[in-house]
């Protein structure tokens, strides 16, 4: 079994306190999901069916986006024509302009360290000795994990009890072995990985937009530039937290007008495909569909929707349920401009603070006097595009990868200032 679907202990407790809880939020309800409303008087009338009174509704609509979703098919990428939107597969670049290669990650040495205590940790959790540890080494780390395992067990079965479910009937000590050979397997790309932040590494290929061409389409957002082409570059296999400065080396977003015929598709560096050959993603066309989203709860552009009355918000944030979530519906879950739908909260304000250098991954970082300065401008900062669960082109992570910039730099197409948040549930 992988580490992806191993459930921790504390996972399942979670969701049997889910499951006993009669007050199941909205959000876990398929049956109330769903699509991005495709005008705004529909809009309006999804508001009015949610219990808002006039006044907010008028105000939610105000500070609505325009947006276009952006649904992809699988297609032969010799078949999808040069220059044109697509997802996966080789990207069409000028010959001057390079495939995207990021700088060592600052702070490297810890990072690596990190991906080899997981590599280890792997084996011992499942009371294996890492080969390439000491014998000595890895029996202590054995001990220590099964102590670990067996303090979250304790802890897991005291929420469970707190939460009134009756652990007994429970076989939670009795969990699927891992096996070996994927232990090795996943052992092996930490490892990988743990070396590729160290130097100079290709960044992974995940969409061209040709904004010139959906430019014309009715749900185009206004504040994307009407020419040229987007590509953007991420580093998928290490994921580079949002919140930390120095993760601004794990992509790139490139803005280029390069007439089509003087692009050339160009095929990925051997380097990446020889680190984790399931993170390049399969070659899919786009076809795009209108839609007018809403204001997210919980981040800086909530500012926009001041004024309405407390009861409203309430209803309203549950309203939002009701759009799904980013890693719902496969092949439909990537949109263009607009506001996103949020998976969490603070987007904007995790931006704001780590593209000026300050860490964000604590609440304490928030109350700093030069964050507080910094969070006052995060609302300028603007969703560009949302790239969410699409399991039939190889992008399987539970998460969406938001890549934001801001107003002003949208305006200038300074598109090499993007700032990249990748959220999950």
């Amino acid at each position: 079994m992988s580490r992806s679907s191993r459930v921790t202990l504390q996972a399942i407790a979670v969701a049997f306190a889910l499951l006993a809880n009669p007050q199941a939020p909205m959000a876990a309800n398929k049956d109330n999901v769903m699509p991005l409303p495709t005008t705004r008087v529909e809009l309006s009338e999804r508001l009015v069916r949610g219990g808002l009174s006039l006044p907010a509704i008028q105000t939610i609509v105000a500070a609505s986006r325009d947006a276009l979703v952006l649904e992809t098919t699988l297609t032969e990428d010799a078949k999808v024509p040069l220059g044109a939107s697509k997802f996966g597969g080789h990207p069409d670049l000028p010959k001057e302009i390079p495939w995207a290669v990021r700088s060592a990650y600052e702070g490297a040495e810890q990072l690596a360290r990190q991906y080899e205590e997981e590599a280890a940790n792997l084996y011992a959790d499942s009371g294996l000795l890492a080969p390439w540890l000491p014998e000595q080494d890895g029996k202590a780390l054995i001990v220590a994990r099964k102590q670990l395992k067996d303090d979250a067990m304790a802890g897991t079965l005291k929420i469970m009890k707190d939460a009134g479910i009756d652990t007994d009937a429970l076989d939670l000590g009795n969990l699927p072995a891992a096996n070996p050979d994927e232990i090795a397997a996943e052992a092996r790309e930490l490892r990988a990985k743990a070396k590729a932040v160290t130097k100079p590494f290709p960044l992974t290929f995940i969409a061209q937009i040709d904004l010139a061409a959906l430019s014309r389409e009715p749900g185009f957002d206004p504040a994307l530039p009407k020419t040229g082409r987007l590509l953007l570059f991420y580093d998928l296999p290490i994921l580079p937290a949002d919140f930390e400065p120095r993760s601004k080396a794990g992509w790139q977003l490139i803005y280029d007008e390069t007439p089509v015929s003087q692009l050339q598709r160009v095929a990925p560096p051997k380097e990446l495909l020889d680190l984790i050959p399931s993170t390049q993603l399969r070659s899919a066309a786009v076809k795009t569909s209108s839609v007018v989203t809403t204001v997210p709860t919980g981040d800086a552009g909530f500012d926009a929707l001041q004024g309405i009355a407390k009861e409203d918000t309430a209803l309203y944030h549950n309203w939002l349920f009701t759009l799904g979530w980013p890693t719902d519906n496969q092949g439909h879950n990537h949109q263009l401009g607009g506001w996103p739908r949020a998976i969490q909260s603070g987007m904007q304000s995790r931006s704001q603070l780590a593209a000026n250098g300050i860490d964000a991954g604590t609440g304490d970082a928030y109350q700093s006097e030069a964050a507080k300065r910094l969070i006052v401008d995060a609302k300028a900062w603007h969703l560009v595009v949302q790239i969410g669960t699409d399991e039939a082109i190889g992008y399987t992570l539970p998460g969406s990868i938001n890549v934001l910039v801001r107003e002003e730099d949208l305006a200038m197409r300074r598109f090499d200032r993007a700032w990249i948040v990748y959220e999950q549930d």
